[in-house]
């Protein structure tokens, strides 16, 4: 569980940045907050699940970014764990109007203690879409106490956010129609260590308006694991996960305001495979899920996610064999409904952007 507590945190703390125009005086942030509470059939699976991440950083001058990253997870009655990183970063030409290149430097510790620190260096570019939003491509060669050294590679997308667009924040309003994208942040990952251990993700959530209220969306989650030699306590494995989550979203009202309230329904099927030497393993869930949100527009092109999600499994398998107990297949238990509250950053990117 503590493992789950890990990697979850340092997903967190990996994703993109919201940052400002590359600039003296501009204000990099960066945040995202969930909590959900389990009512399941049986105790064991019932529990509450939250996580809060913020990063923030400020430009002193046009080269040179200082930040830092805090955050915390917690799963059921395991504890949390807590997590910071400050970090230096220097762009190499903040006066691009395309690419901005950057170093930097950062130093990751939590409170599970001194073996799980990293000493992050770091390689990116930002390639502008428009003037507020850049792909964005960060490589990071990761050093951390008694493991091999990382090499990890993430690539999404990021705010440009300048003074003026913050003094605009109070009253921006949305501008998205018929035909416009709604991204969100992270598109994808890979990490390798050593020849122990190789990670490929690929996370996209793209959403099209079909009217000036609706949207149809889907969420595809992809990961591939491999641990081939010793990693802690974990033994050479594969694993192998896939889901996808289309949704509906419909918007309460046609004006283009600060803020926009919607209804959204979706349904979630997901499956996996484990490997190892000793065992084998496959598993399969579906749910269906409502939220109520709101839309709380910070220029036209970039909003904070603000909602109540509910959400119900409809089932669970679970089959394979194992050199222990031999072959097995069997329905796992109901786990019930889940209620939740979340908060995140969404990208609009118009038809003339």
């Amino acid at each position: 569980m503590k493992k789950l507590l890990l990697l979850s945190l340092l997903s967190l703390a990996s994703h993109a940045l919201l940052q400002a125009q590359i600039e003296k005086g501009a204000l990099t942030l960066r945040g995202a907050a969930g909590l959900e509470y389990l009512s399941a059939a049986e105790e064991e699976y019932s529990g509450l699940t939250y996580e809060l991440g913020t990063r923030i950083g400020w430009m002193l001058t046009d080269h040179w970014l200082l930040g830092t990253s805090l955050g915390v997870v917690g799963i059921g009655g395991s504890g949390a764990v807590y997590f910071a990183a400050p970090e230096v970063r220097y762009y190499f030409n903040p006066g691009s109007e395309k690419n901005n290149y950057y170093g930097g430097f950062r130093y990751s510790f939590n409170s599970e203690g001194g073996d799980y620190s990293t000493y992050e260096f770091q390689l990116g570019l930002n390639r502008f879409i428009n003037e507020q939003v850049a792909f964005d491509a960060n490589l990071v060669y990761s050093v951390q106490p008694e493991e091999e050294h990382t090499l990890l590679l993430s690539i999404g997308l990021q705010p440009f956010i300048n003074k003026a667009d913050r003094a605009e924040w109070k009253s921006a309003a949305s501008a998205f129609n018929k035909g416009d994208l709604l991204i969100n942040p992270s598109f994808g990952s890979g990490s390798y260590r050593g020849g122990s251990f190789l990670e490929m993700m690929f996370n996209p959530d793209l959403g099209l308006f079909l009217s000036e209220q609706t949207l149809i969306g889907v969420n595809l989650n992809a990961s591939f694991l491999t641990v081939t030699g010793s990693l802690r306590e974990f033994n050479p494995a594969t694993i192998t996960e896939l889901s996808i989550a289309p949704y509906l979203r419909h918007y309460l009202s046609k004006e283009q305001n600060h803020w926009r309230w919607y209804g959204q329904v979706g349904f979630l099927f997901a499956g996996s495979n484990f490997e190892s030497s000793v065992s084998e393993r496959n598993s399969s869930v579906a749910l269906v899920s409502g939220r109520l949100g709101t839309n709380w527009f910070l220029t036209p092109n970039l909003a904070f996610d603000i909602g109540l999600d509910l959400s119900h499994h409809l089932w669970a398998n679970m089959e394979g064999t194992s050199d222990r107990s031999g072959p097995f297949d069997e329905q796992m238990p109901d786990r019930g409904f889940q209620v939740g509250a979340s908060i995140g950053v969404q990208y609009f990117l118009q038809r003339g952007n």
